[in-house]
């Protein structure tokens, strides 16, 4: 194993374009010479004690397993390596994932959520005006259900109101968590699991993740199965808010109805 610093004078090799020092002893920071590699390809550094900060990288990494470093977590030390333009980060434990996998599903789960609600609003304003007869789930009651804390939005009391508003905020909350949480962010260790294996004396990593196109197919089916009378009847009050034209019992089926 090799041991020791990453000389400063490595900036001088100019044509140099691998360096492949991964699973070694080596310690101390990356020098800035490292920059001045306008021909380097292959960078891996991962699965050593290195700190600090990668400098920027002239030549961009062209594959997932051109740039690799120590910059996932857990990390050895309090904080992980910074490397801007690494491809991959891996962590203290040999697990790595690419930085392309740094979605932002808040983002995106916002986006969707307010979509989907002006959509409604919108249908609901457009039926509302028109009066449009549409097909309605009958009883209100009977489509949120009973024992559903959304049916306290069909009553007039302020406290059924705040109770229902309470509970939709508490899953609001704990959704937010999940979402939190599902993120990849490399220098937080997170619930995330990490992807790729690069194995010793191989410049490629693997992915070794169970998930598959096949497996997401079958929750996506799975799961519209189980929520689709709740998406259908949330629906149908929607479209019902017609009946009652631009009212107070048009907005709590509204409410009742984009909640379910």
């Amino acid at each position: 194993d090799l041991k020791g610093s990453i000389p400063r004078e490595i900036g001088n090799l100019s044509d140099l374009s691998s360096l492949i020092i991964s699973y070694n002893g080596i310690t101390g920071t990356i020098p800035d010479g490292l920059a001045d590699l306008s021909h380097l390809e292959i960078l891996h550094l991962h699965g050593n004690r290195l700190q600090g900060t990668v400098p920027r990288l002239t030549f961009k990494g062209q594959t997932k397993s051109s740039f690799i470093a120590d910059c996932g977590s857990p990390s050895e030390f309090d904080t992980p390596l910074d490397c801007p333009d690494c491809t991959m980060c891996c962590n203290s434990q040999q697990e790595c994932d690419v930085r392309e996998s740094q979605t932002n599903f808040g983002k995106w789960a916002s986006v969707i959520f307010g979509s989907a609600i002006l959509a409604l609003l919108l249908a609901s304003t457009v039926f509302c005006a028109f009066g449009e007869n549409f097909p309605t789930a009958g009883n209100a009651l009977h489509a949120i259900g009973k024992d559903s804390a959304y049916s306290f939005f069909l009553s007039s009391s302020p406290i059924a109101w705040i109770l229902a508003i309470t509970v939709l905020a508490t899953q609001a909350l704990c959704f937010g968590f999940f979402i939190d949480e599902a993120k990849l962010e490399f220098g937080d260790d997170r619930m995330w699991r990490y992807s790729f294996f690069c194995p010793r004396n191989n410049l490629e990593c693997r992915n070794e993740s169970d998930v598959t196109s096949i497996g997401i197919l079958f929750f996506v089916l799975l799961a519209l199965i189980f929520l689709l009378v709740d998406i259908l009847n949330g629906l149908k009050l929607v479209w019902g808010t017609s009946k009652y034209g631009f009212s107070k019992e048009s907005f709590q089926i509204f409410v009742g109805g984009c909640s379910l």
